[in-house]
């Protein structure tokens, strides 16, 4: 489908008579959007800035005033900030609807992501759908434990190869699929990622996303009689801090801690390149009460998306 006057090359665009958007300088634009976008949210992140958001930033201005800024692309739109003391905000978001509507592709839908409590309203009353998800971060230092697992389990670490294309796999993935498949399926984190089968849960992404060191704090759990996986624990960067892609347990093996001793390994492994471990939790996940007990702690919840359907 051809977007009508979308282009990489665009620098600035008239929303209205009144409102505008310009391209933005990378750097500028993320100081502005790591002190505006949400002090709850940023102060959770407080380490963090949005200088890597160097594609389609855009300042949004009123007349000669710069009011905000918005990473916007067809079918997309991110990071909305408004400079105080600008208050004509949902004004502005029906307007890059307008624009987005425009630009975008409508056989599929147009979406914002990770939408954080004071902008909920704003997406809404301008026509954008919420969905039934809600999401948080949660992250605690990393420290030294003393981890130890029963005498009838094996613990190794996830191996990586690459092949001449540099295509990234896990040496296991076929045995991480199996246990994923029997830890997640049917559960309302699968049903929120659309995984319904083994071939949904072939972790075939997140080899891509990480590093040596992040290897070797992941876990794999088998169980010696039966050479069985039956529990692993994934991680990988988020920016360049360490986050837990994913930690599953199979039914038949829960109840025995293992989430928590894998979790106190992977934090025992990177305690001294990195500071902090994070993990990402859908409301309603029964891994909340595991992370908590460990001294996660929550951030700003989100609506996971939000959206105009397509036609």
């Amino acid at each position: 489908m051809q977007l009508i006057d979308w282009s990489e090359e665009i620098e600035s665009y008239n929303l209205s008579t009144e409102f505008s958007i310009h391209k933005a300088d990378t750097k500028l634009w993320g100081a502005y959007c790591s002190v505006y976008y949400n002090m709850l949210y940023n102060g959770f992140f407080r380490e963090e800035g949005y200088q890597k958001a160097n594609r389609n930033a855009f300042w949004i201005y009123k007349g000669e005033h710069r009011i905000g800024g918005v990473r916007l692309s067809p079918n997309r739109i991110y990071h909305l900030f408004f400079i105080p003391p600008f208050n004509e905000k949902l004004e502005v978001v029906k307007l890059l609807k307008q624009i987005l509507l425009q630009w975008s592709d409508r056989t599929t839908a147009i979406k914002t992501f990770e939408i954080l409590p004071d902008q909920v309203h704003l997406f809404a009353r301008a026509g954008f759908w919420p969905d039934e998800f809600r999401c948080r971060w949660m992250q605690r230092p990393t420290d030294q434990f003393d981890v130890s697992f029963a005498d009838h389990l094996r613990i190794e670490s996830p191996r990586i190869e690459e092949n001449e294309t540099g295509t990234k796999r896990f040496i296991n993935e076929d045995e991480i699929g199996e246990c994923d498949y029997s830890s997640f399926a049917g559960s309302i984190e699968a049903v929120r990622r659309k995984k319904f089968n083994f071939e949904d849960f072939r972790p075939t992404e997140d080899p891509n996303y990480t590093n040596d060191l992040l290897m070797q704090a992941s876990t794999l759990v088998y169980d010696k009689q039966s050479g069985k996986l039956v529990a692993n624990c994934r991680l990988c960067l988020q920016d360049n801090y360490a986050a837990i892609y994913s930690i599953g347990v199979i039914p038949s093996f829960r109840g025995q801690g293992l989430a928590t001793k894998m979790l106190k390994r992977a934090m025992t492994v990177i305690k001294d390149e990195y500071p902090i471990l994070r993990l990402y939790v859908m409301e309603g996940n029964a891994a909340e009460s595991v992370y908590l007990n460990l001294g996660f702690v929550p951030g700003v919840q989100e609506v996971q998306n939000m959206y105009i359907p397509a036609l």
